[in-house]
Order: C-alpha cells, then sequence, then structure tokens
C-alpha cells in the first residue's frame, strides 16, 4: 500500500473537557486501572480522568489481596473491598497472574461493574497468538499462513512449503519478542531448539515495506493511523525499535479501518491495537493486541488515546446505570 501523497497535519484531538463531559453525565464514575509495569499508560489514564472529571485509579496485582474468610471475600487493598468502590475495572495485566487477573474481572461482573474487556467474564480466556489466528481467519478475515507444531520436522516440512525465508513466532510475548526470521531450515532447527515444543509457530514472511498500526476503541477505528517502516537491516516494526513511523488519517484507508474494526469486534477486544501488512494487494492481520501500549501512537499521532478511552469506559458506566 502507498502513502497518500496530501499533506498531512497530524490530528491533535482532545476529549471533551471536564465541563462538557459532566454536563452530559449525569454521575462521575469512579474507575480502576489494573496494571503492572507500564508507567506511561497508567499516568496517561489517571491524566484523563482528571481532565474528563472521572475518577481513575490504578493498582497493581502486587497491591491486591484476595480473602475467602468469613464476611471478607473479594478483592481487597489496603482493606478496601475494591467491587464495592468502584463503578468500573480496566484489565491491563495478565501474565503471569492470569488467573488473578480472570477472578478480579469476574467478581467485578459479579457484582454488576463495568469491566474491559468484557469478554474476560463470560467466555473461555485464551492469551495465544495461533487461538487468535484461528478464530479470525475462522471469522473470514485473513491472516498469514501460520500453523503451530510440537514436532520439529513437521514444523520444518511446513517452512519447506511455504518457502524460505519464513517467520518464528512465538505464541506469547509483545512488543516483536519471541519473533525470528529464519533463512534456511538449518537456521530454523537451530532457533526450535531453544524454545519448548509447540511454543513458537511457522509463519509465512511478509516481503512488504511497511505496516500500519490501528488502533480500535469500542470496536471503532480512531480518525488516525500510523504507517511504520523497519529500521534498516530489521524486519520488525515496533515504536521501541525506532522505525520510521509517518501517521495517516484513516479516512483516506477504509479497508485497514474495516479489517481493524472487524478483527477487534471477532476478538471482543474493546481496546485493541490491530496490526495490518499487505500480502500483495490483500491487507493481512498480524496481531489484535489486548492491551496495546500507545506511547509512541500519542507521540507520533499527537492523538489523546487515553481520554479517548476513558470516555469510552465511563460512557459504558453511564449507559449501565441509566
Amino acid at each position: 500500500m502507498e502513502n497518500s501523497n496530501s499533506q498531512f497535519e497530524p490530528i491533535r484531538y482532545r476529549a471533551r473537557s471536564k465541563r462538557q463531559f459532566q454536563q452530559a453525565n449525569f454521575m462521575t464514575p469512579k474507575i480502576l486501572w489494573f496494571e503492572t509495569g507500564d508507567l506511561y499508560t497508567i499516568r496517561r489514564g489517571k491524566e484523563a480522568g482528571q481532565s474528563l472529571g472521572v475518577q481513575v485509579d490504578s493498582i497493581d496485582v502486587y497491591d491486591l489481596t484476595f480473602a475467602a474468610d468469613g464476611a471478607s471475600i473479594g478483592a481487597f487493598v489496603a482493606g478496601r473491598n475494591l467491587v464495592a468502590e468502584y463503578d468500573a475495572l480496566i484489565v491491563r495485566s495478565f501474565m503471569p497472574f492470569v488467573s488473578e487477573a480472570l477472578l478480579l474481572a469476574r467478581l467485578f461482573r459479579a457484582a454488576g461493574r463495568v469491566v474491559v474487556d468484557e469478554s474476560m467474564t463470560d467466555e473461555g480466556y485464551a492469551m495465544s497468538k495461533m487461538h487468535d489466528y484461528v478464530v479470525l481467519a475462522a471469522n473470514g478475515i485473513d491472516v498469514p499462513r501460520t500453523r503451530q507444531f510440537c514436532d520439529t520436522n513437521e514444523s520444518a516440512a511446513f517452512a519447506a512449503d511455504l518457502g524460505y525465508p519464513c517467520i518464528l513466532k512465538g505464541i506469547h510475548g509483545s512488543e516483536g519478542r519471541h519473533v525470528h526470521k529464519v533463512d534456511s531450515e538449518r537456521e530454523l532447527r537451530k532457533k526450535l531448539y531453544q524454545y519448548k515444543s509447540g511454543e513458537v509457530t511457522v509463519q509465512e514472511f511478509l516481503d512488504a515495506s511497511e505496516d500500519y498500526r490501528v488502533i480500535v476503541i469500542g470496536y471503532e477505528a480512531l480518525p488516525v493511523y500510523v504507517s511504520r517502516r523497519p529500521r534498516s537491516g530489521d524486519f520488525r516494526t515496533n515504536f521501541e525499535f525506532n522505525e520510521e513511523v509517518l501517521p495517516l488519517p484513516i479516512s483516506e484507508a477504509p479497508h485497514l479501518k474495516d479489517i481493524a474494526e472487524r478483527a477487534a469486534r471477532t476478538l471482543r477486544r474493546e481496546f485493541s491495537g490491530v496490526d495490518i501488512r499487505y500480502r500483495d494487494k490483500t491487507p493481512l492481520v498480524l496481531e489484535a493486541n489486548r492491551r496495546p501500549g500507545f506511547k509512541g501512537f500519542e507521540e507520533t499521532t499527537k492523538f489523546d488515546v487515553a481520554g479517548t478511552f476513558i470516555e469510552y469506559v465511563a460512557n459504558k458506566v453511564k449507559a449501565l446505570c441509566a
């Protein structure tokens, strides 16, 4: 896909002011942001809440106490019952405390609170890239040719069928970790020996000069997306890799908007970073991230991702209470 030649001024979106938001809402929601480690996204979530007059507090898993002790049943921080105190829960931490994240989400849902993503409360939970590829493909969304094997010989046979180079991609991982481009069977087998059986998928290599990140909130793509070109000598794109990044209006790429929104809705990711790369003229979903970082996206586009997301969650609380 070629970039538009039209001059583009980065969108400088701001969420509605505190006064505008409070005039449109009869209550001030209290939102709990559950995340460990990403200080930028936590800070931006709190700033967005302040700008809208919405209380956003953060905790990480190490703050939590779960109790099943007589009258004390549930999730607590410093003796405070979180479910009783907050109207909504945003879950952005999973590994390695998947069970704890799910328990917290389901406690909130059982009490009639808003949970994002809601899918964590009413369906089986999987954190596997292969799971996502299967679900997307089964719903008619194009993805790269990908297979997961426990047998090294079967992996090598599929790689030969694809042709080299090909990609080895861990079923877990983010920010470009556990993604390798291999140029021969010898290199493939050497890489596979570094992982346990079944931990890595074999995937076709898409020889494209760029790919695209579309952020979807509430199953709607933001009005700006980014084109990313890998830095010299690399094939991966991630904001941490110092690649060339260009902000563009999504109105000029309705095909990207459509596939990103369909991917997010299919996987029920209410806040998703969808990565797309082309095979010839066909856009393929590389990933629909469940908990996308957005530091690089905000810095590149000047778009208030955090404000849009907090406003979306606050409006879900309003709709639930109406």
